[in-house]
């Protein structure tokens, strides 16, 4: 450092301003009065030697400002720690003149997602695949070739804005419109979905001497929009995770050329190990330096300006934990705030900020500068500082003027005892007579499409909406929680499994967290984890990127393999490729589900991505458990009844004939399976097959199965899996001491025909009639149509018996379906 401490400082924080002159430095601050209030560049003038203001839009109005001001007044050094679009004009001058502390070329390869992606290829560091285009226009024609899901990037756009998620064409139009409203017409680089956790690691560097302050844990919305909602400092991560995590940073600083100050990088931690998603010569922003200071005493922002001088800048472990958390509010017009004090009186509470008063507009957040404001606290640990955070966000209560939207009735017909209620997301009925019978209040969400009148006469409050959309279920769950409280949520359907987790995690309440749920209901995301976790599970498995994908899958892991969507269930939409002549016909079907979507049904799925997994050989089994605290009980083995020239379930029978040693083996392999996705509570359905290798997963859920396995199960047990779901969250049954004895047998068979147009239907009373059978559910009826059986909607319905073993189940079921049940279609005689 030399004696001359006079500095250029481009956009520079006030509090940037007023730490370079405590450090000995004097500042000449160049900003666009566009961009700050006259108060705030106010406070920037009074610190600083001078204030000069410019269109930062002009980029050779910049240039000349920066030129002239660091000549005219001798300065030692320019220094720009502000936003990313006005760095690169800056540092070019600077090297010009001599006065740069990064070369231009660092500040483009770590500021330029497209360079980065580049730099980061040619040292082999974080392989990702990636395409750029150089107008939006561009992305429709490199998405054909690319393959979905993916994600696209404006590459001058900043805090997460533009930046979506595609999962099939017909987003592009939406994200059109959004780089629209932002006036972009810019380079858009495409990369592949990256799946795990998110983080960001925030270094200070001094002489190319890269100081890793620590890491930052990242809470962000699932796609396709990706908004920063939190962040917590230090993350709570194994060591040799952090290890990785800071030596691909460190690396890429390298590769760039990265010599002085801060650098901002953020990274997932796929199944294949950290990834960086992208970097910024600069802080941190959502105050991730303001939580470095409260956990570890160490004032980043100051230590630029001490390594500016050459005085030592090495950062100081974390003594607690400190998080900041953004407030997610239901848009519309404010008509009340009450709560902030209650906030801010909290000793654990650092920093409030929530900016909306009565008659203020609360927006849509679709970027971090549309967030509602947020809250800064700290903890003695991860776990406590999540907690308070969350504890002081229910402190916030905002009213709205509009209804609380699409309820039936929002007013309870009787009292609402928090601790004995229950939100559900999308049942059927029998599981809220159920809940009434145990005595518990209800708050019921429903789609539309499988309301019934009987519900609301059952739930103390309805709401009819969306349950598969979080951003539609996130203020209907924040407004019932204010006004009622909950002590539970649970979903027993399969889109409702991920929302239920959300809303667990967003009000701390246990039972199965959004993550958990996500990775079983994601099955790629699923293989990917039990790859990195539980090797015994893993098997080949990629993502469908397109037709090339599939000849590449067969020649690196042999045929036959099986293409599915990665998040659907009941058989819909899997093919087998059992060899290379295969290829071209299943990437023409794969096509047209991903083109049709569900057509049949349920309204509530959609077809996006597919996942190419290895086929497992092998007889197959489903398994229901029940979970009570870590504790995984294994209630019944079901033996499944296949076709193997299609997926749709035949049929089941339980318990299932397996010896004594495949059944312990089983047991075993779906206790491991429940460990290593993270289930604590609740129920279970595991699908696996008995392979050469032994027991393997096929899929996983935290629901019940279906196909009437719980009707055998009652029959067979006793035991009644969907009450016990209900009630152990309140503790209303007594966990399972072990696995229960069978005290009897069952068996379900659907019903199939051929193709063609159903003319009648014939034998259901005197099936009913059977005292040996437990259900008759037939669907089909005259003038239904009937296709080919390719998955489990293609069924024409289902019949359950019981008998006193398994054997004489199959065969009276079989018997009862083929001798008394007529199915009779069009054109028959």
């Amino acid at each position: 450092m030399t004696e001359n401490r006079r500095i250029l400082m481009v956009q520079p924080y006030r509090q940037l301003v007023e730490k370079a002159v405590a450090a000995g430095f004097e500042v000449w601050s160049l900003w666009d009065p566009a961009l700050q209030s006259e108060d705030y560049l106010r406070d920037v003038a009074r610190h600083s030697a001078e204030l000069l203001l410019t269109d930062f839009d002009d980029e050779a109005a910049l240039r000349a400002l920066v030129r002239e001001t660091a000549l005219a007044h001798d300065v030692a050094h320019v220094l720009h720690l502000g936003r990313e679009s006005t760095m690169l004009p800056a540092a070019e001058e600077a090297h010009a003149l001599g006065l740069a502390l990064n070369p231009p070329d660092a500040v483009r390869a770590l500021n330029d997602k497209a360079a980065m992606r580049r730099l980061l290829a040619e040292h082999g560091l974080s392989p990702v695949r990636t395409a750029v285009a150089g107008h939006p226009d561009e992305v429709p024609g490199i998405l054909d070739g690319f393959g979905y899901p993916a994600v696209a990037k404006p590459t001058r756009l900043q805090g997460s804005a533009g930046v979506r998620r595609l999962s099939g064409p017909r987003e592009l139009d939406q994200w059109r419109r959004e780089l629209a409203a932002f006036g972009y017409d810019g380079p858009v680089i495409v990369e592949e979905f990256l799946s795990g956790p998110e983080f960001s690691v925030e270094t200070l560097s001094a002489d190319g001497v890269h100081h890793v302050v620590g890491i930052t844990e990242k809470q962000v919305t699932e796609g396709p929009l990706f908004v920063e909602t939190g962040q917590l400092f230090p993350a709570p991560l194994p060591a040799e995770t952090a290890r990785a995590a800071t030596e691909l940073v460190t690396s890429l600083l390298d590769a760039a050329g990265h010599r002085f100050g801060p650098a901002h990088t953020e990274i997932i931690l796929t199944a294949d190990g950290p990834r960086v998603v992208e970097s910024q010569a600069r802080l941190g922003g959502d105050r991730i330096p303001h939580l470095i200071r409260l956990a570890t005493g160490y004032d980043i922002e100051a230590a630029v300006f001490e390594a500016l001088a050459g005085r030592p800048c090495a950062p100081r472990p974390a003594g607690r934990t400190g998080a900041i958390s953004f407030f997610q509010l239901e848009p519309g017009t404010v008509e009340r705030v009450e709560g902030l004090d209650a906030v801010e009186e909290l000793d654990h509470v650092h920093d409030l900020h929530f900016p909306f008063g009565p008659g203020d507009e609360l927006p849509v957040t679709v970027h971090s500068g549309s967030r509602h404001g947020f809250v800064v606290v700290t903890g003695a640990d991860a776990d406590q500082a999540r907690r308070r955070a969350r504890e002081a966000q229910a402190l916030l209560r905002v009213t709205r003027r509009s209804e609380l939207v699409n309820a039936v009735h929002k007013e309870p017909d009787r009292p609402m005892v928090p601790e004995r209620t229950l939100l559900v997301l999308g049942h059927l009925t029998e599981p809220l007579r159920i809940a009434r019978d145990l005595g518990l209040n209800v708050i019921l969400i429903q789609h539309k499409d499988k309301f019934d009148p009987e519900q609301v006469r059952l739930a103390d409050v309805t709401f009819i909406a969306d349950f598969t959309d979080w951003t539609v279920v996130e203020p209907l769950a924040r407004a019932a929680h204010q006004l009622w409280n909950f002590s539970a949520a649970i979903s027993l359907t399969e889109p409702g499994l991920e929302i239920a987790g959300r809303v667990n995690d967003l009000f701390g309440l246990g039972g199965t967290g959004y993550e958990t749920a996500r990775l079983l209901r994601d099955k790629l995301a699923m293989r990917r984890h039990l790859a990195a976790t539980a090797p015994r599970f893993a098997i080949g498995a990629e993502p469908l990127t397109g037709r090339d994908s599939l000849a590449a899958f067969g020649r690196a892991h042999g045929y036959p393999f099986v293409v599915k969507p990665v998040d659907l269930t009941a058989g819909f939409g899997i093919f087998k490729v059992s060899g290379p002549e295969d290829v071209d016909a299943v990437w023409e079907r794969v096509g047209a589900v991903r083109d049709a979507g569900v057509d049949r049904g349920t309204t509530l799925y959609e077809v996006h991505d597919y996942l190419i997994e290895e086929y497992i050989p092998g007889p197959e089994f489903s398994v229901e458990t029940f979970s009570f605290a870590g504790r995984h009980v294994v209630v019944a083995i079901t033996e499944k009844l296949v076709d193997e020239t299609h997926f749709a379930e035949l049929g089941h029978a339980l318990p299932a004939r397996l010896d004594p040693d495949d059944e312990r083996a089983v047991e075993e392999a779906v206790a491991a399976f429940l460990d290593a996705m993270g289930v604590q509570d609740g129920p279970g359905h595991t699908e696996i097959r008995l392979s050469p290798r032994g027991p393997l997963v096929i899929e996983g859920h935290n629901r019940n199965g279906g196909g009437h396995i719980q009707t055998l199960v009652e029959a067979a047990y006793g035991i009644d899996l969907t009450r016990y779901a209900i009630a152990w969250p309140f503790g209303l049954v007594d966990p399972l001491d072990g696995r229960p004895e069978a005290r009897a047998a069952g068996c379900a068979r659907g019903v199939t025909g051929r193709p063609g147009t159903v003319a009648e239907v014939t034998g259901v009373a005197e099936l009913r009639a059977h005292p040996d059978v437990l259900v008759v559910d037939i669907a089909a009826r005259k003038g239904s149509v009937v296709r080919a059986a390719r998955d489990n909607w293609d069924r024409l319905g289902m019949v359950a018996v019981t008998a006193e073993d398994t054997a004489k189940a199959v065969l009276l079921c079989e018997e009862l379906v083929a001798t008394r049940l007529t199915v009779r279609m069009e054109g028959d005689r």
